[in-house]
Order: C-alpha cells, then structure tokens, then sequence
C-alpha cells in the first residue's frame, strides 16, 4: 500500500487501534484516557464532548441517534435532519429516507468546524456508516479533501451491511478516493463473552494495515446506563488484559496524524 511504502512500513502487519465514540459519555472518555491508546474519533454533538483530550483525534461525524437515551441534536436547523423531537432520525433507514444533501453537508461542516474550536482532528469518519448513502459519501469525501482530513475508508465493502443498491456507486467511489484504504476490524456485533478470544486472535493476521474499532467504556453507573454497556464494557477489560496488550505489541502502532502528514 502506498502509504505503508512512504512510511517505510511496507509488509508490515500495521494497526491504527481506533476508539469510537468519545464525547458520547464520561464514560468513554475515562476509558480513552485509562487505556492509553492515543487515537480516537468524538462526537461533536455529544454531551461530553468538551471533556476529551488526546493527541489523535478525529471528527464522529454523527447524523443518527439511535437510542432513547442518550439522545443528540444537529448542530445546524436542518429539518431532514431530525425526528418530530428534533433529534437525529433514530434510524439509517429513517436518515437515508428524509435527509436532503445540502442540509447533510451544512451539518457535517457545522461538525467539522466546531471540532477545529475544540481539538486539533486528524481525520474523518462517520456514526453507523451513516454516509453509505452515495450521494452522502461524495459529500464526505469533498469535505475529507476540503479540510485536509484523511477519512476512514475500508478497503472491501463487504460485510458492512451496505445495501446492495448503494454498491456500484460506493465502489466506483472508493476506488477514485485519494486516499489509503484500511482493512476493517469491527467486534461489536460479537457477544461479550466472545470479545477477549477475538482480540487475542489477532495474533494470526497477515501484513496489511488494519483499523480495528472498539467502543471502550468503564463500568460507572453512568456508562451502564448505556443500552449496549456489556458490549463496552467487554471492550475495555479486554484491551487492558497483559495477553491482549501482548498481541497488540506485535502489531506496527500507527496514527492518523501520522498518515495525514504522509499524504
């Protein structure tokens, strides 16, 4: 891959370890904080997205909120951006429907512009692949290029869920992008009795450059008040497990802010 070859790292097993979420609760951003892993992406519509620091973040931009709580609101007036409660549409299936572009691209620059305000992004990716609709990933990548932020792009669209209408024109898109890809690993859909075996399973992976996402929180009252808090909680004992650190040491670490200064 090209990027690997600038940076020297060609035939390299290469890991971007890529904590989602932050801004979401206190919760999370502890969890960023305790396991030390630098990169990450915030919420910018979050509640606590004031409380996150660190040197390898990027922007979550978010146009779905799909839980009863806790619940976030654009940042822009845009109508087709919200439910009768003025929040983000619960749903892909509700956002792909009613979201007009014009308003997705105020929206997502709104985001993108408070994130400069807050912290210094490194890159772009997206909230429950919520820019698989094609006319909304061309948005995202012309604001990828118009503000100099790499974005997360897999290297296959399989297994994504993409709905099969979306693919021609998304795999026309991915292979214009000028951008690296990354080979995408995603544990969340896997029960957390499942997630300890899964990171130590990494160990088998050839070379390549991976981005592996996790949703890390620690165990407070308030992160188990998240309806998905086991899958969180999984995450974060696993990731700070000596067997599973041992395995990600045998890994190359990369950063987004390394790959943007490589571009």
């Amino acid at each position: 891959m090209e990027v690997l070859a600038r940076l020297g790292l060609e035939g390299r097993r290469v890991l971007i370890l890529h904590h989602d979420d932050l801004g979401l609760t206190h919760a999370q951003n502890a969890a960023y904080q305790a396991l030390g892993f630098p990169t990450g992406s915030v919420m910018v519509p979050g509640a606590w997205v004031g409380g996150v620091r660190g040197r390898d973040l990027g922007v979550h931009l978010t146009l779905t909120s799909e839980w009863s709580a806790p619940r976030m609101r654009p940042l822009t007036q845009g109508e087709s951006l919200r439910d009768g409660a003025g929040f983000f549409p619960g749903s892909l299936e509700a956002l792909w429907t009613q979201a007009r572009p014009e308003e997705v691209e105020r929206e997502l620059r709104a985001q993108i512009e408070a994130a400069f305000r807050l912290f210094a992004p490194t890159h772009l990716d997206v909230h429950q692949g919520a820019a698989l609709r094609p006319d909304l990933a061309e948005i995202y990548l012309r604001l990828a290029i118009a503000y100099r932020l790499p974005p997360l792009l897999p290297e296959s669209l399989e297994g994504l869920g993409v709905p099969p209408a979306f693919l021609p024109h998304l795999e026309r898109l991915l292979a214009q992008a000028p951008f690296p890809k990354v080979r995408f690993l995603d544990p969340y859909g896997l029960p957390p009795e499942e997630r300890l075996g899964f990171y130590l399973g990494l160990a088998g992976l050839p070379p390549g450059l991976y981005q592996l996402v996790h949703h890390s929180a620690l165990p407070t009252p308030e992160g188990r008040a998240l309806p998905d808090w086991p899958t969180r909680e999984a995450d974060y004992f696993a990731l700070a497990h000596p067997e599973v650190r041992r395995v990600l040491a045998e890994f190359h670490p990369l950063t987004w802010a390394e790959i943007r200064e490589a571009l």
